[in-house]
């Protein structure tokens, strides 16, 4: 990870645990209980790119629950490459009383320095896909995945079944400036968003086997429709289409998509409801 993107998502981290947290949570809490079943008895359990902690809370409070024994070495791994996310997940962890069951460090999850097969389950909600070589990540989680052991990961599902990444993308790509429209160039990820498409890359890069793929929807309430278009521009996704924007062209693009937003919430000052949907996929390491 580059030292640009690492302080992009540093100084992204409280308006994501603020605005898009909430939905990505609820996620990523139940996309650990639909598999919680199929841990192990004092599992060691890894969270790539855990964001703001809401998987680690619920693995750790599962943890507890089990009356599972704190391990000096750390029961659930929380990492991120970015130290104020992992900041957060600290504060959630502490605010939670389960500091024993988890361990918090910085990791470049294209690169892990962790041993091989050191975990019975890997999970990365809404991580590893976004990563500037995701491959890696998946070889990676595969890497320290003991043999058999589960992998789980979320990524957002189309925009034609995904309300979430449709009111934001449209009304932003029909506000941009022609000459920027092929600038970024379309991300590699899109084709991660069908079920078809997540489970080819991700075992067609890392020796995983019998993947499943369900579906997690949820609605992300937002206060007010400006509060979405602030957290859009500080986003490290949407904020690669917007960086070649004048100060005027910025403008005209704000008060394109916040009217949208406005026309969706009913008023500038009413909250937006926006409905999200996931892919969630469960393998094995074979």
């Amino acid at each position: 990870m580059t030292d640009t993107l690492r302080a992009a998502w540093d100084a992204h981290a409280a308006d994501y645990a603020r605005v898009f947290a909430p939905v990505t949570g609820f996620i990523a809490q139940n996309m650990f209980r639909m598999t919680a079943a199929r841990l192990p008895a004092q599992s060691r359990i890894l969270d790539v790119a855990c964001g703001a902690g809401e998987l680690t809370i619920a693995a750790a409070l599962h943890a507890r629950s089990m009356d599972n024994a704190p391990s000096a070495h750390g029961t659930i791994w929380a990492t991120d490459f970015s130290a104020e996310m992992i900041a957060l997940t600290e504060q959630a962890v502490a605010a939670h009383g389960v500091a024993e069951f988890v361990r918090c460090e910085v990791h470049d999850g294209q690169q892990l320095a962790l041993a091989d097969e050191t975990f019975d389950a890997v999970f990365s909600s809404f991580g590893i896909f976004l990563f500037p070589d995701r491959q890696a990540g998946w070889r990676e989680a595969a890497r320290v995945l003991r043999p058999g052991g589960m992998f789980v990961t979320s990524v957002w599902r189309d925009p034609e079944h995904n309300a979430l990444a449709r009111q934001q993308m449209a009304p932003l790509l029909a506000s941009l400036p022609p000459r920027l429209l092929d600038l970024p160039p379309r991300p590699d990820w899109i084709g991660l968003l069908s079920a078809e498409g997540l489970m080819a890359d991700v075992c067609g890069a890392a020796p995983f086997v019998d993947p499943e793929i369900s579906v997690i929807s949820a609605t992300l309430v937002v206060p007010h429709p400006f509060a979405m278009w602030d957290a859009m521009q500080g986003n490290p996704v949407t904020n690669r289409l917007l960086v070649g924007c004048t100060a005027d062209e910025l403008a005209d693009v704000a008060r394109a998509v916040v009217a949208h937003f406005e026309a969706l919430a009913g008023g500038a000052h009413r909250p937006l409801l926006l409905d999200a949907s996931a892919h969630v996929l469960v393998a094995r390491r074979g």
